[in-house]
């Protein structure tokens, strides 16, 4: 057996929760080693560059008010874009509905639009954000943790009954290719409206005229950055699997054979990763429910290059929302001019992803083309298979971001992130306040805190 190093202290996960734990302890002085399960840093951050361009896996877009994720791409020297132009094309989509294609234009007016006579213009994509945004009762984000918030722990679909919404059009708004959950009654309520608070804090920090930022190179670019400041090198291809609290110290076993003895560690790595780790003492009582429970959305994409422009063939948006297994085909704008379509990606969520993810990748290609295909005859023979990235059938992320089933707030989520001892817990599903990125670099620098002056 290799014998352990030593430091004072591990911090397992190099994304940005584990990042911006290790440079917070790192500048009070502390020795600390980062281990990464996979062989590159960012975890669910992933820029994929071609020569045409970044195709962003996870993590596309910072927001304007992501103060933690611009200062840190500030501090490391990461140039950020302006995204404002490009997103500004994510309104251009059509729907794909049972087969049947329609016009943004034309849905108002449609048969199967079975929202209430005020909100028909809404396109099913915006509905339910639209929604928990003007009846939202959290004051803040932050507000979703507090005693009266846990009224609102049940199924995403109650709340919208409860607002008026018949079960056709609570399908519409959350059914289609779901963000959270398998459909509206696999989430809680209060997942959706935390989210949606969030959404409402960053407008007002968000500097007017600008939707999102990106990275220069890739938005992963900014925790590499983070990972070449850190004092000591980011330890790859070292996926942690015994974390062993003794009682002069804490050790940390890795498949690569390699251990790390400390005074503590911080465990970064989402609960669907951290329940295939060993932990000594094992965690109790709500903490082992949330580790075992806590599910993280599906979430797929698969990406093409267009032989041709066939939009302006048929006359429909390059861009489609689709109840199939296209998920939202949205157009992508790697080039200078933000109007230029330089590929097109499948973005799968819930049912739809684990229906690709069972398929070997040839045929995952192929289902999507034949979904957009026999809708869209314009498109035939058009689309070229370039790649996949699947988060939910990656063992190190288990899925695109965690979220809550009706019930499990209030069971679990004021004690999932506690201290076990000399192990801390980060990561963007502990977050209090933010979410997302901005959300993992709170925790992370929380999970530092508590080391600090805990």
């Amino acid at each position: 057996m290799k014998p352990a190093e030593r430091c004072d202290a591990v911090v397992i996960g190099a994304g940005f929760a584990g990042l911006a734990a290790a440079l917070a302890l790192e500048r009070h002085g502390l020795d600390v080693q980062v281990v990464e399960a996979q062989a590159q840093v960012g975890g669910r951050i992933r820029s994929i560059r071609r020569p045409d361009g970044i195709e962003e896996a996870g993590g596309a877009t910072i927001g304007g008010g992501y103060r933690a994720v611009i200062g840190a791409a500030e501090r490391h020297g990461v140039e950020l874009i302006d995204a404002t132009p490009m997103l500004a094309f994510f309104r251009e989509q059509d729907l794909l509905l049972r087969g049947e294609l329609i016009r943004q234009a034309d849905w108002p007016a449609h048969p199967a639009n079975a929202f209430p006579d005020q909100d028909k213009h809404l396109p099913p994509w915006s509905f339910a954000r639209l929604l928990t945004a003007r009846r939202n009762p959290l004051p803040t984000a932050a507000d979703w943790l507090e005693p009266q918030a846990l009224d609102y722990d049940i199924a995403f679909a109650a709340w919208l009954r409860g607002e008026g919404l018949c079960d056709a059009a609570i399908d519409l708004a959350h059914g289609l290719n779901p963000s959270y959950g398998a459909d509206a009654s696999d989430v809680s309520a209060l997942t959706m409206l935390a989210r949606a608070a969030f959404s409402k804090d960053q407008r007002s920090q968000t500097p007017a005229g600008v939707v999102g930022y990106t990275a220069a190179r890739g938005v992963q670019r900014i925790p590499e950055a983070m990972a070449a400041a850190l004092r000591r090198e980011v330890r790859l291809d070292a996926a942690a699997c015994v974390i062993e609290d003794a009682s002069a110290h804490i050790e940390v076993r890795c498949q690569d054979a390699s251990r790390f003895r400390a005074q503590h560690v911080v465990c970064a790595a989402p609960f669907s990763a951290l329940g295939r780790i060993r932990i000594d003492p094992p965690l109790q009582g709500a903490q082992r429910e949330a580790v075992d429970g806590l599910p993280s959305q599906p979430m797929t994409q698969l990406y093409f290059t267009a032989r041709t422009n066939f939009w302006e063939q048929d006359g429909y948006a390059p861009s489609l929302f689709t109840d199939g297994p296209a998920g939202m085909f949205a157009a992508a704008r790697r080039a200078e001019n933000p109007a230029e379509v330089t590929g097109l990606t499948a973005w799968a969520m819930g049912r739809h992803a684990l229906r690709l993810d069972a398929l070997p990748e040839a045929d995952a290609a192929a289902v999507v083309i034949r979904d957009i295909e026999s809708a869209r005859p314009a498109a035939r023979g058009q689309l070229e298979y370039v790649g996949r990235q699947s988060w939910g059938s990656n063992p190190f992320a288990g899925g695109g971001w965690a979220y809550f089933r009706p019930g499990q707030v209030r069971r679990f989520a004021a004690n999932m992130g506690k201290a076990h001892g000399r192990l801390h817990f980060c990561g963007e599903h502990l977050a209090h306040r933010a979410r997302g990125m901005e959300g993992a670099m709170e925790s992370g620098e929380r999970a530092a805190e508590e080391i600090l002056h805990g």
